[in-house]
């Protein structure tokens, strides 16, 4: 390995709303954030500029490092989440790149705001509400199965911009707090959205599939593994017409809005899992993400 010059060895950390790392006033890392005091459920966009040759750059965020990607010469970007149920207060981020074997890292201060959401409260048939031991178990499997799924980091396949999972998108109830029959229940990690049952449903980035299949709760359902440790869910479909392990373009149909599984009427349960948790989906279609 080529020995690091002695310029390499020496860097001055600037801290402000953008991480710059200086070596010997030449090479420079910097990093900013689409927010640096997101909300719970916010997406931050974070953007790493090198102005020396390196061929990748790595993101550090709440204990798990996920790749970059690469956005232009010496330009890398990925995508957190700030999850929903995230304590407000700081959080520190990392982006690591390496040049002639020494490696740079450009640590950042986000500052995690509260964020007040919706109660709704339901009234629902038992049926719909208790479930046997039967029924729990596989409740409690298919939570097991999508939690594996979301803790895989394989290497990004997005890019911007994300296009809106259907053509009529008018999300709503993301966050709630759901009290059904008068016990409070998860709140809701996603958007519906109410639309005829037939409606077309598309990948919001091009990534591969990770599951689809049937669930109690999501009917028939598609993840999507977009990489960098993003994932877009689509729940209650009335048919889907991809397979896991396949590749999906962004744009391209994955299936139709329906009510299968636990739903009281055709819409799209449509979620999405970043990098550190849950997010409200409807932020990545914002001016920050264009």
């Amino acid at each position: 390995m080529k020995a690091p010059s002695a310029a390499m060895l020496f860097y001055v950390l600037f801290v402000s709303i953008q991480g710059v790392v200086c070596l010997a006033h030449a090479e420079t890392l910097s990093v900013s954030l689409s927010a640096s005091s997101p909300s719970q459920g916010d997406p931050v966009l974070v953007e790493a500029r090198a102005n020396f040759p390196t061929d990748n750059a790595a993101l550090g965020w709440k204990g798990r490092t996920y790749s970059m990607t690469a956005a232009g010469k010496g330009r890398y970007i990925a995508l957190i989440g700030v999850d929903l149920g995230e304590t407000p207060g700081k959080a520190l981020l990392s982006v690591r790149a390496s040049a002639e074997g020494v490696v740079m890292r450009s640590d950042m201060e986000l500052t995690v705001v509260e964020r007040e959401f919706p109660v709704q409260k339901l009234t629902l048939p038992k049926s719909m509400a208790e479930f046997d031991a039967a029924t729990l178990e596989r409740i409690r499997a298919e939570a097991e199965t999508l939690e594996k799924i979301f803790s895989a980091a394989t290497a990004p396949e997005w890019d911007l911009p994300f296009l809106p999972p259907v053509g009529d998108f008018r999300p709503t109830g993301f966050g709630s707090r759901r009290v059904i029959n008068g016990e409070p229940r998860s709140p809701h990690a996603a958007v519906d959205v109410h639309l005829p049952e037939g409606t077309p449903v598309s990948a919001i980035a091009s990534g591969t599939v990770a599951f689809a299949g049937d669930q109690f709760f999501g009917g028939r359902s598609v993840v999507i593994d977009h990489g960098g440790g993003l994932f877009s869910i689509y729940y209650h479909l009335r048919e889907f017409i991809v397979a896991e392990g396949r590749r999906v373009a962004k744009g391209e149909r994955i299936g139709a809005v329906g009510s299968t599984g636990r739903a009281t009427g055709p819409h799209l349960h449509f979620g999405v899992r970043a990098a550190g948790g849950r997010i409200d989906p409807s932020r990545l279609f914002g001016e920050a993400f264009r």
